[in-house]
């Protein structure tokens, strides 16, 4: 792996923060007594200018979009469905085919959704967690963890599951609790480093909107390593195959970089007008961000560990949400308020489809 040049580096040592490991529970009782900053979330976006690419007619209001394979995903408003498009349909035939599956029960929901990589997909809601394999089947198993915030898988098919009481939650593939993590104010993400990462192990990290920090946790000890801050705003993070940890500093207008085991902070680059959505291309090493202020999508080439900037281009109205297909590079962004999914090729590559807003 390529070194890392350091751009801006926060001081280290101060942001340290003290975390408390607790056993099983979900009460908001064992949240560490820390310092805190409100919550940062995405900020209110204008009117969309024409989008770039092809934008497909989407569920409004989606919770969530995950790609899995050759599989698009999104979470409906209500939580009790997903709906799942064939990529390669995507956008030559945007009416179609895409098929919905439902959950267990008419009063089941999810909040959270992910992709396993293979066409499956993980969810999880109030008390419950949903596992849609490649053909649409559904197993689901309780799990006693009420308010479901995040949801990740590991290599070995656990899955951990974030609350917005603080904790972690991890079951095994055999969906069999094994361990409740909490030292916490909130989990608003996970990521989990892929095979492969310049790290000793698999590196699974907490991001708590609340306390603008980033947490590695062990899931076999239950143990926290050294949190630290991101900035004054952090909403969202994404992994890459090095296993840096990538950040979207919302309320500091900034991305952040760290990795290490410890972690550390390797680079903070300036990107105004709201970042918030990330996700990362491992085949073109590309970082793509969402900057919901002005409705653009923007990606950074990290070869050399600092941001440039290479394309830039018109999102629809509000995107929250952002995938990108490692195999093609083609990006999907949904819009959190209009319902529209944005697909854009690579450069090159000319989608053809309907345009829409």
């Amino acid at each position: 792996m390529q070194h890392f040049r350091v751009r801006v580096v926060g001081a280290l040592a101060a942001v340290a923060l003290t975390l408390v490991v607790a056993g099983c529970g979900s009460s908001t009782d064992d949240r560490p007594d820390v310092p805190t900053v409100t919550p940062a979330s995405a900020l209110d976006s204008p009117p969309a200018r024409t989008p770039a690419g092809v934008v497909v007619p989407a569920p409004a209001g989606a919770r969530a979009m995950a790609l899995s394979g050759p599989t698009l995903a999104l979470l409906s408003s209500d939580g009790r469905s997903v709906q799942r498009y064939a990529t390669a349909s995507l956008p030559n035939t945007p009416t179609g085919p895409r098929t919905t599956t439902g959950t267990p029960t008419p009063t089941a929901e999810l909040t959270v959704l992910t992709g396993v990589g293979d066409g499956t997909f993980v969810g999880a809601g109030p008390d419950t967690l949903l596992r849609i394999d490649a053909n649409g089947r559904t197993t689901a198993t309780p799990t006693e963890v009420a308010a479901p915030t995040a949801v990740a898988v590991t290599a070995d098919r656990r899955t951990v599951i974030g609350t917005d009481t603080g904790h972690v939650v991890v079951f095994g593939p055999d969906g069999a609790r094994q361990r409740d993590i909490a030292g916490f104010v909130r989990v608003d993400d996970l990521t989990v480093s892929p095979s492969g990462a310049d790290l000793a192990a698999e590196q699974v990290v907490v991001l708590d909107r609340a306390q603008s920090s980033v947490t590695p946790i062990d899931l076999d000890t239950g143990e926290l390593g050294p949190a630290l801050r991101a900035g004054n705003g952090a909403t969202t993070s994404t992994v890459d195959r090095y296993g840096r940890v990538l950040v979207a500093n919302t309320r500091d207008n900034e991305i952040i970089g760290f990795f290490g085991s410890p972690l550390v902070m390797r680079f903070r680059y300036p990107l105004p007008d709201g970042p918030y959505a990330v996700d990362y291309d491992d085949k073109r090493n590309l970082l793509w961000v969402s900057t919901t202020g002005n409705n653009e999508v923007v990606a950074y080439d990290l070869a050399d560990g600092e941001p440039r900037e290479t394309t830039r281009f018109s999102s629809v109205t509000q995107p929250d949400r952002i995938a990108v297909d490692d195999s093609t590079g083609v990006v999907y962004v949904l819009s959190a308020r209009d319902g529209g999914l944005q697909v854009v090729a690579p450069a090159g590559q000319r989608p053809q489809g309907p345009q829409g807003g």
